[in-house]
């Protein structure tokens, strides 16, 4: 994300919050403008500078989107949150209930559908006819390194379904401009989330916040 914003000249990072101290290098080292951002250790910090802030990423582990957004939201600002929104029902339904009183701006990143190839299958659909339907295949290797391997725990990221192919069910909708109904998944897992030593984790009932 910092790669990005810094190709816009209009824009200033002026804050950083992250908890994690190597994070926080590697983002301080992306920034080659000189206008080093102010490091704020926690969200509660960060959220009393909120009037000082025209837009806000939220690129968070996955569980902690919903609880961030519901925060955030509450506020007249523009807010960039990391897909998926929410990897339970419990927070679908807590968004639900909150919309009608959020004051932000939000846009999810769905980065696939600006992709340039997807960008030329829409500017050919009306070539192609009625749609009957709509198949996609992925080949891909597990999911990244990322920090405490939050991205392997299931109660954490929503698995495969909702951490990955959400960008597929984005394109589903964006190809037909339809909602989505159900759908057909079929998958082979090359890499077990057992071998990360959750099945020896201490379990707690409300994991996902």
């Amino acid at each position: 994300h910092i790669s990005y914003i810094q190709k816009y000249d209009d824009l200033v990072i002026d804050f950083l919050c992250d908890p994690n101290e190597d994070s926080i290098e590697i983002a301080l080292s992306l920034i080659h403008n000189g206008k080093y951002p102010r490091v704020v250790p926690d969200e509660k910090q960060l959220l009393e500078q909120v009037t000082k802030i025209d837009l806000l990423v939220i690129a968070s582990p996955n569980y902690m989107h919903t609880p961030q957004l519901l925060c955030w939201s509450q506020h007249e600002i523009t807010i960039l949150v990391e897909k998926p929104v929410a990897i339970s029902e419990k927070q679908v339904s807590a968004l639900k209930a909150a919309e009608p009183k959020m004051k932000a701006n939000i846009w999810v990143a769905m980065e696939y559908r600006f992709i340039p190839a997807i960008n030329k299958l829409i500017q050919h659909l009306p070539e192609v006819g009625e749609i009957k339907k709509v198949t996609i295949r992925e080949n891909r290797y597990p999911f990244l390194t990322k920090i405490q391997e939050w991205n392997k725990d299931v109660d954490k990221s929503g698995d495969t379904l909702v951490e990955k192919c959400c960008h597929f069910f984005d394109l589903f909708r964006l190809i037909t401009g339809q909602e989505m109904q159900s759908c057909v998944s079929k998958v082979h897992r090359g890499l077990l989330w057992d071998h990360y030593g959750y099945e020896q984790r201490e379990l707690k009932e409300e994991v996902v916040p």
